[in-house]
């Protein structure tokens, strides 16, 4: 069966019954589910086939994820109902949430829809809340995900946790993975070189039922210097990250790391020559600019993030910065091209909706570009980035937003505001 007759059936019972049934596979098995969507109140009501209604629910099954299909195997469950003088008993009643498993008894939809998903035609709910926990099988799946972006090795480090641990208080948000409770450290002391470093840490405490960590139970107050060994996240976005690995000590006494913590919540100033004075606050480094210096219209709000071994640096943005304020030209075209490429007609212009009683007006590239200015400039440490555009009026009050990636090119994202 295809996707088109598949959405024809469901719509309009060009089909019977039988034939619909006749779709799905002779023989049952047995799946576990998480139900993504299931009907309610309020919503459309369901195919009809006769007396009855054909209702069905969107699974997935995350445990079952890989990197081609991160969310897990997915498609629906039909079955058939009976409309009583109240509505839809909708039996059997399912529920929306990811904490909630199903164990079913269903027939397989003998068609292809797409890879990953499959339908079933469902003949009976086996049992409800299930444990997938405690499936071997299925725990060293989650074990494998929650590890795979993390390096081999553990390293020992000595930290100063910012904010106060108590796992012991934290739910389990679902039941077939590693859950993880992250808490802020500003300040480390790597056993490998003994040297104390600022940095905008955060550390990663893995928990679950199974409790394969010890860290059930753990509590530790804001301020402590604890020693732990860890692992350190690899993922893109994911630096500073640190994955609990053991606890070795809790009570530490480290003066340095306790003035490097001190510093690092201090809000300080980034100097750049030629430029002036950032403000530091929080790993980010802001002050407002002239981009024609000629100009004093031309103000542009900047923002560096700080390198991620220390929250008062932003030297690494820094450089990035200067090359774009070295060729500002080159910049602009770079970021007011991707805008042109995404608003430009078929016919060469740029329609806008002005402010005021323009209304719709219609304007080449060049008239369209003229009116642009740059507003506000985010930097990360590997030059990537974002930049809000002015427009001049052009679409009533709006902005418009566009990222800057760290090879230098650029990607128009719309309108904002």
């Amino acid at each position: 069966m295809t996707t088109d007759s598949e959405r024809k059936f469901t719509d309009n019972n060009s089909i019977s019954k039988e034939e619909f049934i006749a779709q799905f596979e002779d023989e049952s098995t047995e799946i576990i589910v998480r139900v993504r969507y299931s009907w309610k109140k309020g919503d459309r009501p369901f195919p009809k086939f006769g007396k009855e209604s054909l209702a069905n629910i969107d699974y997935n099954m995350p445990w079952l994820a890989d990197p081609e299909r991160p969310w897990g195997p997915c498609g629906k469950i039909f079955w058939f109902c009976k409309k009583s003088l109240f509505g839809y008993p909708y039996k059997p009643e399912f529920k929306s949430d990811k904490i909630i498993l199903y164990r079913l008894r269903v027939r397989p939809g003998r068609f292809y829809v797409r890879p990953g998903v499959v339908y079933y035609f469902l003949e009976e709910v086996l049992e409800e809340n299930v444990y997938l926990i405690h499936d071997d099988t299925v725990y060293k799946n989650a074990l494998d995900i929650y590890f795979s972006n993390t390096e081999e090795k553990a390293c020992e480090m000595t930290v100063q946790m910012s904010a106060d641990i108590d796992v012991s208080e934290r739910t389990f948000l679902n039941p077939y993975s590693i859950n993880r409770y992250i808490r802020p450290f500003n300040s480390a002391r790597f056993a490998d070189s003994d040297k104390a470093r600022m940095i905008e840490g955060q550390l990663e405490i893995p928990y679950d039922e199974r409790d394969f960590s010890g860290n059930r139970n753990l509590k530790i107050k804001a301020g402590s210097s604890i020693r732990i060994t860890a692992r350190k996240r690899t993922a893109p976005g994911m630096e500073g990250f640190y994955v609990l690995d053991k606890l070795l000590d809790t009570d530490i006494r480290d003066d340095e790391l306790t003035s490097l913590k001190v510093q690092a919540l201090t809000p300080g100033k980034w100097h750049i020559d030629g430029i002036g004075d950032f403000d530091v606050d929080h790993g980010e480094a802001t002050s407002l600019i002239l981009w024609d210096p000629s100009d004093d219209n031309t103000e542009v709000y900047v923002t560096l993030i700080c390198d991620s071994d220390n929250p008062k640096s932003a030297a690494l943005a820094t450089d990035h910065l200067m090359k774009i304020l070295e060729d500002k030209k080159s910049f602009e075209a770079k970021v007011y091209g991707a805008m042109v490429n995404r608003q430009i007609e078929e016919n060469g212009m740029i329609e806008t909706w002005e402010e005021g009683d323009e209304g719709n007006v219609t304007l080449t590239k060049e008239e369209f570009i003229k009116r642009l200015s740059i507003r506000n400039l985010t930097l990360d440490p590997d030059g990537s980035g974002s930049v809000m555009v002015g427009l001049d009026g052009m679409f009533t009050d709006h902005a418009y937003s566009v990222s800057v990636n760290a090879d230098g090119t650029c990607e128009a994202n719309g309108l904002i505001g």
